[in-house]
């Protein structure tokens, strides 16, 4: 093949693809939780630093490689295989512990590692899954749906967005001026980075699959509209639960009433607007989502509440978000193109059951703390996204990764992995120098 020919083939190997189902994406991305516990319980670092970030490359990122490639058809049983011991180790310290004494602990963790955990996985799961994607030895109902469906990739767009919102920053009190101003260097980097990403892939002539956005429309921009109308929001009303009911309602309305329709026609893309239908149509439903996160940010931050508080609001959680996941199926058709009730709410529960899990591990184990390359990551996620993203072109415009084998596959994406983790380092380190310095 030429490179014409090269690209078109690699264009229709990403098209009509259905993904698999709910459970099977939550066990895809549950799998790499348990083995973040794993090494959080059974810690090596008073063996040396080096020798932990040694032993959570092994547990954490081999694995993930392997549960993604070649061992992907296994991965009901992997959960399995890692769930008992993690099990057996909870179990065993659970035996000597007073347990309703902690859960009638206040909420006053000096940060809380759930948050930190979720949002280096997060990270972590989106770097590594922009590059296998790219390959033949990862398995296509992991790549993103068509229009409809569920899939590992199709959770990363919905899963930044409810970090985004774990994290948000409330201004309310200095004004709309300071509202804007606030929001205006962040959403004007991601605009930057979305107009650079456009321009960059069209002056490569890099691959892209435009239905899934659109034209000119990304990933950044889907962020960066998301961040400032949900800001504006957030300003004239701290209801942040009945904002987020109210906006994916809306959403919903909009949907069924004809913006499915144009979003999924065959509409010429003679302007901007339907050029990109796609991230225009799906932004209030990443909006709903965000103020949904936000909204439990608030009980994380209660410092008055006790812990079995915080753990019984995610249990409720779970437990509807769950149920309409089950439900709504029925009715309305899951799809991450359009940000539906159905998709924002099966993120949600993927996300909420991993806090919830996660939290009353951290409530337990009184030295609980994020393993360290989760905390490395999370610490600089959006420049370790953008390595990733370089990174992953260089790789596409050097190698024709669809032609590749397993065992090539496999050794690329330990390389990339490696290489993305040592950079990680290298800028925690630096920051901790500069800060020392300071």
């Amino acid at each position: 093949m030429n490179a014409t020919e090269y690209k078109i083939y690699h264009q229709k190997f990403m098209f009509n693809n259905h993904g698999s189902t709910a459970f099977h994406t939550f066990c895809c991305i549950m799998y790499t939780v348990q083995c973040c516990l794993f090494t959080s319980i059974l810690r090596m670092d008073q063996r040396g630093k080096y020798l932990q970030y040694l032993y959570e490359y092994i547990i954490i990122i081999l694995f993930l490689i392997a549960a993604n490639t070649f061992l992907a058809h296994h991965i009901y049983l992997l959960n399995i295989t890692i769930f008992l011991p993690l099990a057996y180790e909870i179990y065993g310290y659970w035996c000597y512990i007073d347990v309703t004494k902690k859960l009638e602990q206040p909420n006053d963790f000096k940060k809380i590692q759930t948050i930190t955990t979720v949002r280096g996985l997060t990270y972590l799961m989106t770097v590594f899954c922009i590059l296998a994607v790219d390959f033949q030895g990862f398995p296509r109902n992991l790549a993103k749906t068509e229009n409809y469906g569920y899939s590992l990739m199709d959770t990363g767009v919905g899963l930044f967005v409810l970090i985004s919102g774990l994290v948000h920053k409330d201004v309310r009190q200095k004004g709309i001026g300071y509202v804007l101003k606030s929001n205006a260097q962040f959403v004007s980097i991601l605009f930057c980075l979305g107009v650079g990403r456009y321009v960059s892939v069209k002056q490569l002539d890099y691959h892209e699959h435009v239905t899934e956005y659109g034209v000119h429309w990304n990933f950044f921009f889907t962020i960066a509209v998301c961040k400032l109308l949900s800001s504006l929001l957030l300003y004239f009303s701290d209801k942040r639960l009945l904002l987020s009911i109210v906006t994916l309602a809306v959403h919903e309305f909009l949907l069924y009433y004809g913006l499915e329709g144009w979003v999924f026609s065959d509409i010429p893309r003679t302007d901007l607007i339907s050029a990109n239908r796609e991230g225009i149509a799906s932004s209030l439903g990443y909006v709903s989502m965000y103020l949904f996160a936000a909204y439990f940010q608030t009980v994380f931050n209660d410092k008055s509440s006790q812990r079995s508080e915080v753990l019984k609001k995610l249990m409720i959680s779970v437990a509807i978000l769950w149920t309409f996941t089950c439900i709504l199926p029925d009715y309305r058709t899951t799809s991450r193109t359009l940000a539906n009730a159905g998709y924002c709410l099966y993120i949600a529960a993927i996300l909420w059951s991993i806090m919830m899990v996660t939290y009353f591990v951290e409530v337990i184990y009184d030295d609980f703390e994020a393993p360290m390359i989760l905390s490395d990551i999370n610490a600089n996620g959006l420049p370790c996204f953008l390595v990733a993203n370089l990174i992953t072109g260089a790789i596409n415009l050097s190698v024709r990764t669809l032609l590749v084998s397993t065992e090539l596959t496999f050794l690329i994406l330990n390389v990339y992995m490696v290489s993305l983790l040592t950079f990680m380092v290298l800028l925690k380190g630096l920051q901790r120098n500069k800060t020392k310095t300071d």
